[in-house]
């Protein structure tokens, strides 16, 4: 881009013309005095401004050149200028002996401007004789500088010269340093460039400026060492070592800092090398300042580096193992820690899977020793109506303790896996038994070992009241009115249907929830004042065998139901339940076989409020079957497979009204247990002939198939 410098104008107005004419910046032109080659004009001051581009000077030469000669030129000349400085005045002719001709003469200019100024006076005369003096031709080209060359530098020129090297080129120059060193912003001094030097490889040199000749003055050196993670960076001193100090004060002028990862590990100055550093750190800063003075031969270093190591590992414990140890742990490294048979790695309070600890590349281990705690496994798990004790304990359920699991007997049998009864705490944390198994035993119910069995026979029409103990079975139950029942397990009640849905009753179209929810179920007594003293046992569920129909007043086949408790009943000498016959049994149905029927029914005509029992014997269907036949009633009443009767026809021993749904029970002589086998279902009158029962044979099925999702199912049979 040319820049045209605009020229001063000046002017005295007892001349004539005055003109100023700008030269274009070209590299090359002519300038001629006015009207040439015709003769110049008198009063006439011209003046000529030429300006090349910067890197060029100016070269100036006349091809003709004419005139008015006067001493000095003190009439008309030509006047050059450049850098500041008159390079002459100049008239006449060639061969004259007055002026001052040019002739072939160079004018080089040390810039890239000179001015040109021509100045003529009123006259060209010669003795009186006006002569045309034709005035000048001259040339003008830019010529290349070499500034490299120090003479030609030109006044105005006002920068450095190259401090180190300097490289000409046509239009112009530039400077260059020696190598370590940076040309600076004013583009010709020169500065030892160490400000931020960067050292990656695993080892190498590092040295001051110059080394082992005196570093230059004024330095702010910075070299960093920056090698991968987990390697620990060594430095090592060579000689000669030599940095400018004072006897009085610490490093005052000149100082060598080293750093390592941020903390600083010295400052160093004088004669005596720091010799061998191990930095302990894969990051290592080394700053070098210098003052304006001295003259020291400085420094070199040789750094090499290596894994960075761990210290050892080191048990918190006896019982802890380091697995595989090694002598000597680096960067990468691990260790593996497990615990002796029987404890646990432990992290505070939190148990550890495993445990596997890395040597990080700072020199330390990414997590700390744990320790090892025994196994603990808790209390051991309650057992539902039993207890557990302790065979051996070393410590608080810990590890190897050992204990056994009883049930409360004689109400309770403890049913365990092959394993048996013996748990031990285990090295995982849990109570295992013999075959490694968690699962505990199971207390189920004894069925039918009353702890006062019957031993006479007693009526309940008259009778006396039930001992304490002799049918803890039984249940008082109110839904339509009161009945009975028996206790199966600890949470089902065996009835008769019609208790809950009476024949011919207009509460039949009720739901069978909303009769539970209604229900009352009373256990554990022989005296219903107390029962009610005692409480109700709410009922969760109730199921009518299907073959029951409440509107066919003559058939009281599927005469069964079951009750569902919310909660299981706790057994003991007041309570406890009654067993279900073996359906491969059929012998207690064998013709005057005695069984036991119990009941809070009518006696007397009046509603009992004591427990009353009678023996009755099985009677022979074909005789229940004539007997029937022989009240002649308009509709006779079913007496199906699913029935037996039992009972006299002449003496007044029977059940009656209050007592249906409760159960006809036998001895077993072989187990020495008691078995449901009826349920008080129907009669013709009280204590006047025979009593009709459901036959629980034919409902074992079904009565399991109800209570099958209940675990304590096998215990309906004994």
């Amino acid at each position: 881009m040319e820049m045209h410098v605009p020229f001063l104008l000046w002017a005295f107005l007892f001349w004539g013309v005055i003109s100023s004419s700008p030269v274009p910046r070209k590299l090359f032109g002519e300038i001629r005095s006015p009207g040439y080659p015709k003769p110049y004009p008198n009063n006439n001051i011209s003046i000529w401004d030429i300006h090349v581009p910067r890197g060029y000077v100016v070269k100036l030469t006349f091809r003709y050149f004419d005139l008015e000669p006067s001493e000095s030129c003190f009439y008309d000349y030509v006047k050059i200028k450049a850098d500041k400085k008159n390079l002459g005045r100049y008239c006449g002719q060639l061969g004259s002996i007055t002026g001052n001709h040019p002739g072939r003469k160079k004018f080089v200019s040390k810039g890239n401007r000179m001015h040109l100024a021509f100045h003529s006076d009123f006259s060209n005369e010669d003795n009186g004789t006006v002569i045309p003096y034709r005035g000048f031709l001259a040339y003008y080209q830019a010529v290349d500088l070499d500034e490299c060359d120090p003479n030609n530098a030109a006044e105005e020129d006002e920068r450095p010269r190259c401090q180190h090297v300097c490289h000409n080129y046509v239009g112009g120059y530039f400077c260059s340093c020696r190598a370590g060193y940076q040309l600076q912003s004013d583009l010709h001094s020169c500065k030892v460039e160490c400000s931020s030097e960067l050292f990656t490889e695993a080892s190498g040199y590092l040295s001051s400026p110059e080394y082992p000749q005196p570093y230059p003055e004024d330095l702010q050196c910075n070299y960093s060492i920056r090698l991968q993670k987990g390697l620990s960076i060594s430095l090592k001193f060579l000689e000669p070592f030599e940095i400018d100090d004072h006897q009085q004060v610490r490093c005052p002028y000149d100082q060598l800092k080293i750093q390592a990862h941020g903390r600083e590990i010295g400052e160093f100055c004088g004669k005596e090398s720091p010799g061998s550093i191990e930095t302990n750190s894969n990051e290592v800063d080394i700053l070098f300042l210098t003052d304006e003075s001295g003259f020291s031969r400085g420094w070199k270093i040789h750094y090499t580096s290596k894994k960075m190591r761990c210290p050892q590992p080191v048990p918190r414990d006896q019982f802890t193992i380091i697995r595989d140890p090694q002598p000597v742990y680096q960067f990468q490294d691990y260790f593996i820690v497990s615990c002796k048979t029987g404890y646990n790695l432990m992290e505070g309070n939190r148990k550890l899977p495993s445990f596997t600890a890395v040597c990080q590349a700072d020199g330390t281990w990414h997590q700390s020793m744990p320790r090892c705690e025994i196994v603990n496994c808790g209390n051991p798990t309650d057992l539902t109506n039993g207890a557990f004790s302790y065979v051996n304990k070393p410590a608080n359920n810990s590890y190897l303790s050992v204990i056994t699991y009883q049930c409360n007997e004689p109400y309770y049998h403890i049913v365990t896996g092959t394993g048996g009864d013996r748990f031990t705490c285990s090295s995982e944390g849990t109570w295992v038994d013999g075959d490694g198994q968690v699962k505990i035993p199971a207390c189920l119910p004894v069925c039918g070992k009353p702890v006062s069995p019957v031993t006479e026979v007693q009526r309940i029409l008259g009778g006396k009241s039930a001992r304490t103990g002799s049918f803890p079975w039984q249940a008082l139950t109110h839904i339509h009115g009161r009945g009975g029942g028996a206790l199966l397990g600890d949470r089902w009640i065996l009835t008769a249907a019609h208790t809950i849905l009476p024949k011919e009753t207009a509460r039949n179209n009720v739901s069978l929830d909303q009769l539970a929810e209604e229900a009352d179920i009373f256990l554990g007594h022989t005296k219903v004042e107390e029962l009610h003293k005692m409480g109700n046992h709410p009922v969760r569920r109730i199921f009518i065998h299907p073959d029951y129909n409440p509107n066919d007043e003559h058939n009281f086949n599927g005469d069964i139901a079951l009750l569902e408790l919310k909660h299981p009943v706790t057994l003991g000498p007041m309570v406890l339940p009654i067993c279900l016959p073996d359906t491969s049994n059929n012998t207690f149905y064998a013709v005057g076989h005695m069984g036991y029927v119990s009941g809070f029914g009518v006696e007397k005509n009046f509603i009992s409020n004591n427990l009353k029992y009678v023996s009755l014997p099985a009677v022979a269907r074909e005789k229940c079957q004539s007997w029937l036949d022989s009240k002649k009633r308009d509709i006779p009443i079913v007496f199906s497979e699913n029935m037996f009767c039992a009972g006299f026809l002449t003496v007044k021993r029977d059940t009656c009204q209050g007592d249906s749904g409760s159960v006809f029970t036998v001895l077993d002589s072989e187990s020495g247990r008691w078995v449901a086998i009826g349920i008080v279902s129907w009669g013709i009158g009280c204590a006047e002939g025979y009593g009709f029962y459901t036959k629980i044979l034919n409902y074992v099925d079904w009565i399991k198939g109800i209570v099958r999702e209940d675990s304590r199912s096998m215990l309906l049979s004994y």
